[in-house]
């Protein structure tokens, strides 16, 4: 998928959602068999995006809906005083783009952590699959819903709970989205730098460096490099949960 001419001008150059290998990460699959031939003939598929570069800036007007094909992309905002705060990160098979239906534009930034493929919906067409397709509304109000859940977590994160429970939390999080995608839940790679994870945790990366080291000794992960193998899932859980816990005894305190 590395021309960026829909798939009806490009014909047999371009394959099918069914035929990419991350057809089943991706929400085409939860679509009947005549909706993917529309969005078949709907799909842009762009030249890859390399790393460091960006498929939108904050502020940019919404053309079109971003689902990542392969790769990652960090999202971000840029402060008042110019300090960049990363709000997520899309893994294959997720949506970009959701957050600016409502407004237009785009609140935030989307950068590729790695060179990365994605596929992209226009806008017009997007909205008229939703207006014509229930199916693709309840799949597209579970996405949401998941998202939010994600920022949910990541706000009772930020500035209340200890490191420990946070660099956990954050683990469990990317482990759950890889499960729901039906990849190794236990062994992954963490394609986003310690910097960016420190800024998305609001840890410092020292910090980050000296919590992740510390799971290891205790056998709870094994990190080499960027890769992760969690190996005591029972462990992270309680670690998890133990700092949760001890913030809602303080607040009720």
């Amino acid at each position: 998928m590395a021309d960026d001419q829909p798939l009806r001008e490009v014909g047999h150059l371009e394959t099918r959602c069914e035929d990419c290998s991350f057809y089943t990460l991706c929400f085409a699959q939860d679509l009947s068999e005549e909706e993917r031939k529309q969005l078949n003939l709907l799909l842009r598929r762009r030249q890859p995006v390399e790393r460091n570069e960006h498929l939108f800036h904050g502020g940019q007007s919404l053309k079109s809906v971003t689902v990542i094909r392969s790769g990652s992309v960090k999202a971000y905002q840029v402060s008042q005083e110019g300090d960049e705060i990363v709000s997520g990160f899309y893994l294959p098979g997720e949506i970009i783009g959701l957050d600016a239906l409502a407004s237009g534009a785009h609140p935030g930034s989307a950068m590729a952590l790695e060179d990365s493929r994605t596929c992209e919906i226009p806008l017009k067409d997007f909205v008229r699959m939703l207006q014509d397709s229930p199916r693709l509304n309840s799949v597209i109000l579970n996405l949401l819903s998941e998202e939010m859940a994600e920022t949910r977590e990541l706000l009772l994160i930020v500035g209340r709970l200890d490191a420990r429970t946070r660099v956990a939390l954050f683990l469990l999080s990317m482990s759950r989205r890889l499960a729901r995608r039906s990849q190794d839940p236990d062994q992954f790679r963490l394609t986003m730098d310690r910097r960016d994870i420190a800024n998305y945790l609001g840890l410092t990366i020292e910090t980050v460096s000296r919590t992740l080291s510390a799971m290891q000794r205790e056998n709870v992960i094994e990190v080499r490099g960027k890769l992760v193998h969690i190996l005591d899932r029972e462990r992270l859980n309680e670690q998890a949960g133990q700092g949760i816990r001890e913030e809602r005894q303080r607040a009720a305190g």
